[in-house]
């Protein structure tokens, strides 16, 4: 009797670990699988147009800031490319940060001859223009390269930039960023490449798909700063270098 009650005891334990077992298998894949959904899930998108054959120089104009036009949470089209964006705050640190660190990235990781301006897109010159002439986004683009003899130009428009409410370990309110970047060609006007970025900051029991960007950001609140760099250098990453 005892016998048949250790083994019936023993058989149970075998169970239990090979239920044990396959659960912890089962786990450990969902989460491997989350972590590598979540180390691509950023809400980047990377474009390819026309070849960049032929271009050496590239000008590089002044983010413009689109909550200066269209104000604080409105839907906004993209001027360039049409995608939309949410508006939100945006500060001039936020536009210098933004052009400072692009301008940076591209001469320090490719071998394109960049000119930087004092321009922001679809800004010209007074005297560029005739009286009463009105030009498309990306026509005035066009003329600003023509001014420097680019043979590119890039132009950024950054629609969301705010800064999170709190500490790196407790907020009220979390970093938001939004921006686009554009390259177009001078010799038909038509748009390169395109890079997007927009995000805000959510804790992972919000979103388990983010748990590559948690570890990444080191389990904590990242700021505006923080989250603008690093989207634009993973754009950037992908950015054709001749």
């Amino acid at each position: 009797m005892f016998k048949a009650e250790s083994k019936k005891y023993d058989s149970f334990r075998i169970s239990r670990r090979l239920v044990l077992s396959t659960t912890g298998i089962f786990i450990i894949f969902i989460l491997f699988s989350i972590f590598l959904t979540a180390c691509k899930s950023k809400v980047i998108v990377s474009e390819s147009g026309s070849e960049l054959s032929g271009t050496e120089k590239i000008l590089i104009l002044t983010f413009k800031d689109m909550t200066k036009i269209y104000d604080e949470d409105a839907n906004v089209r993209c001027p360039v490319c049409g995608k939309f964006f949410i508006t939100g705050q945006v500060s001039e640190e936020a536009v210098k940060t933004l052009t400072d660190s692009l301008v940076s990235y591209l001469k320090k990781h490719t071998n394109y001859k960049i000119v930087v301006s004092g321009m922001v897109a679809g800004d010209l010159p007074e005297n560029s223009l005739k009286k009463g002439q009105k030009f498309s986004e990306r026509r005035l683009i066009v003329k600003a390269g023509n001014t420097r003899r680019a043979d590119a130009v890039m132009a950024g428009y950054v629609y969301r930039y705010e800064e999170r409410i709190g500490t790196r370990y407790s907020i009220k309110s979390p970093a938001s960023v939004a921006f686009g970047i554009h390259l177009i060609s001078m010799k038909n006007g038509s748009n390169i490449w395109s890079g997007h970025f927009d995000e805000t900051q959510h804790s992972l029991d919000k979103n388990l798909f983010k748990l590559g960007t948690f570890i990444k950001r080191k389990a904590s609140w990242i700021t505006a700063d923080e989250m603008a760099i690093s989207g634009l250098e993973d754009i950037l990453e992908k950015f054709p270098n001749p």
